[in-house]
């Protein structure tokens, strides 16, 4: 079975190295984190993403752009708000975005 590929798309980067190992804390999911709205559409160009979940500290011009950039390039995938609060609510919104609730 393949990993669940998740893109992260946050501004702090100790944060977003948290949410990293807590989602590669899963056997099922593969991480791949970003800092700037860059390297997250170069990601998306080069990789196909399962998930996408925006971290806090994107201001809402950066998730406006990311979310119609990212859905160009991949129609229909999930795009999410990851609001933090630890392992527990992390997983949960992995799992819910990934059955497209």
């Amino acid at each position: 079975m393949s990993k669940a590929q998740i893109l992260v798309v946050g501004r702090n980067e100790q944060i977003l190295a948290t949410v990293e190992r807590l989602i590669n804390n899963n056997p099922n999911w593969q991480a791949t984190p970003c800092l700037t709205d860059e390297l997250a559409i170069a990601a998306c160009e080069k990789q196909r993403f399962d998930l996408v979940l925006l971290g806090g500290g994107i201001d809402e011009p950066s998730d406006t752009y990311l979310r119609e950039a990212i859905g160009k390039l991949h129609p229909g995938i999930k795009i999410i708000q990851h609001f933090g609060g630890g392992s527990g609510l992390l997983a949960t919104e992995v799992n819910m975005g990934l059955a497209g609730v």
